[in-house]
């Protein structure tokens, strides 16, 4: 059977709000936010996990903590599950980087791997030590049992990337909402993906207001 991950990413934060890049910047999340984690608590509430694990950044940790509670679980930090370092870029907004580092911004946009942001690290590098994490994960829980990781949209967008084989121009085809939740097998190494950015949990009914990131991103690549 493998091991389910259940790959959660934080609740909102201010930066995203904003329209920022936050990476490497240790920001906590909004009331809102906090609100998100809660609701993700309760649609978890009925899986038995065996372990919860976290990035050592404020937003991921403290949604973690909010799905540990009464568990019996301590959230285990994994430090290398923390978001991609955007180097020169971090607490900018997508106008701002595209004016400021245009050449290096759309190079990126096309392709994150061999292009990283000024000063910042590739998606390469996000993966290979991403990667490295969930190998320790899996190695360390039972055949058959359900961990909770709870990390940033980088992270997952470049875990879920990399176990499809998507072309390095297609990774911005994926969409990670705040709080959303992605359900994945890993059996000897193959994954078996049953869920990728799941937010019902989050509101009764559809509201596209997150989905604005595709027209962010539509607008500004070769702009």
């Amino acid at each position: 059977m493998g091991v389910k991950l259940f790959l959660i990413r934080h609740g909102q934060t201010g930066g995203n709000v904003r329209g920022q890049y936050v990476g490497s910047l240790d920001i906590d999340m909004t009331e809102e936010g906090l609100l998100q984690a809660k609701a993700a608590k309760h649609y978890l509430s009925k899986v038995n996990f065996s372990n919860i694990y976290s990035s050592p950044l404020k937003r991921a940790l403290n949604t973690a903590k909010i799905i540990a509670k009464g568990t019996g679980h301590e959230v285990r930090v994994m430090n290398d599950l923390r978001e991609l370092d955007f180097g020169k870029w971090e607490g900018l907004r997508f106008d701002e980087i595209n004016t400021m580092y245009k050449e290096d911004y759309q190079g990126w946009l096309e392709d994150p791997y061999n292009h990283p942001p000024t000063g910042g690290e590739s998606f390469n590098d996000l993966i290979a030590r991403a990667d490295k994490e969930i190998k320790k994960i899996v190695d360390e829980n039972p055949d058959g049992s359900s961990v909770a990781i709870v990390s940033h949209g980088g992270v997952i967008l470049s875990l879920i990337v990399n176990w499809l084989g998507i072309p390095s121009g297609r990774w911005r085809s994926l969409i990670q909402r705040q709080a959303a939740i992605n359900v994945i097998v890993l059996d000897n190494g193959f994954p078996y993906i049953s869920s990728i950015n799941y937010t019902g949990h989050l509101k009764p009914v559809y509201d596209d207001s997150e989905d604005k990131v595709i027209e962010i991103y539509s607008k500004i690549k070769h702009k």
